[in-house]
């Protein structure tokens, strides 16, 4: 195997290596994009020049069934809702704008988590999910164009604040009894974490997270 590496330039793993982790990237990010249904709905509703009213960047939600952690781009323009992603997770998943009159929304309300799904076209090609209060700015910069009657409050610090830690304390709880009971039924006799510790780690981790994510929202 030496003997064999050694009839290349040291440089070619390397460059062969970046160059099946670019093509992969390209097959998952394309199967993605049209297992979400994006591909579909750019075709149907392709962009155009329309100045934004608003413009939502490095949002969280669902395309389709697929999971888009902070890179969705949403802007609401005069003649419609423009969907946009960052092109590193999309290369070949373009901006597209659905006309006002093929946008429908539904409400969705746990009590960890209210929702609003966005559909697209009559009947339904695809949609979009995003938290309650990112579509609340939406509607309110939308004004009339928006398809629900409202109306659409602005979240209070406290009410962010009170949302914001309900998810921590699933997230956490959830963490910690995964990493609490999974040692323990996979090896029952052998050293398990800490019950301390698996209450802890999450604790902490999420309660970082949740940190973030409550000043961003407070600044923006």
């Amino acid at each position: 195997m030496t003997d064999f590496a050694a009839h290349f330039p040291p440089w070619l793993f390397p460059v062969a290596f970046l160059l099946f982790f670019a093509m992969m990237w390209l097959v998952v990010t394309t199967k993605l994009g049209r297992t979400s249904g994006w591909y579909e709905l750019m075709h149907r509703f392709p962009d155009r020049f329309d100045t934004p009213l608003l413009t939502l960047k490095g949002q969280s939600g669902k395309v389709g069934a697929v999971s888009a952690s902070g890179i969705l781009n949403v802007s609401v323009c005069p003649s419609g809702l423009r969907l946009g992603m960052m092109r590193l997770f999309g290369p070949f998943s373009r901006p597209f704008l659905v006309p006002w009159e093929s946008v429908h929304v539904t409400r969705k309300e746990t009590w960890f988590w209210r929702s609003a799904r966005i559909e697209f076209g009559i009947p339904s090609v695809g949609s979009v999910t995003l938290a309650s209060e990112v579509a609340d700015r939406l509607a309110r910069a939308a004004g009339s164009h928006w398809p629900e009657p409202g109306p659409f409050p602005v979240e209070t610090n406290g009410q962010a604040a009170a949302r914001i830690f309900k998810q921590w304390l699933l997230l956490t709880g959830f963490a910690a009894t995964f990493f609490t009971v999974a040692p323990r039924l996979a090896s029952p006799k052998g050293d398990a974490l800490p019950i301390e510790l698996a209450l802890l780690f999450p604790a902490i981790v999420f309660g970082i997270v949740s940190l973030i994510r409550y000043f961003t929202r407070a600044r923006s």
